[in-house]
């Protein structure tokens, strides 16, 4: 587990373009076909008006500078959801995923929620229980309605 060699700080619009690289990395850990991978193109894909718009931060490597996750938050229907939470392939399983998950919960109290919502890749699922998130339904993908997603839901 990291502890004092990464910071947490947040995005700037003009990095829209690697933190959507990094999200493409971090989904195709989970080996789907590219055929798969290509439908989620647009919902890996940020765009700077988005990081201007809404809470995102990155946690990057003090030394090296380099970006291994990052996180954003948005508010939909009056309630918070985690909308993305992503780090590199090499870093799943070194404890930064967590760090980014407590900040985001820091994160969505100062905005006034009582409570995060997550629609999870079904492989991340276990990340988030094992977080304290419960699951309490599941929705249609976004991008194939026909795939259904576990919802999770964390009180703050």
């Amino acid at each position: 587990m990291y502890d004092d060699d990464v910071r947490i700080r947040p995005a700037k619009p003009e990095e829209a373009e690697i933190l959507s690289d990094l999200a493409w990395k971090s989904k195709a850990y989970w080996d789907y076909p590219a055929d798969v991978m290509n439908s989620f193109r647009s919902l890996l894909t940020l765009e700077q008006d988005f990081i201007e718009d809404h809470p995102a931060y990155l946690l990057e490597h003090e030394e090296s500078g380099e970006i291994a996750g990052f996180y954003a938050l948005e508010k939909r229907n009056r309630k918070w959801w985690l909308r993305h939470l992503w780090v590199l392939p090499e870093e799943i399983g070194t404890g930064l995923g967590g760090k980014l998950f407590l900040h985001a919960c820091e994160i969505a109290e100062t905005v006034g929620a009582e409570e995060l919502y997550i629609l999870s890749d079904p492989n991340a699922a276990e990340f988030y229980r094992h977080m304290g998130a419960e699951e309490i339904g599941e929705e249609k993908a976004p991008d194939k309605p026909e795939r259904l997603l576990p919802v999770l839901r964390i009180k703050l």
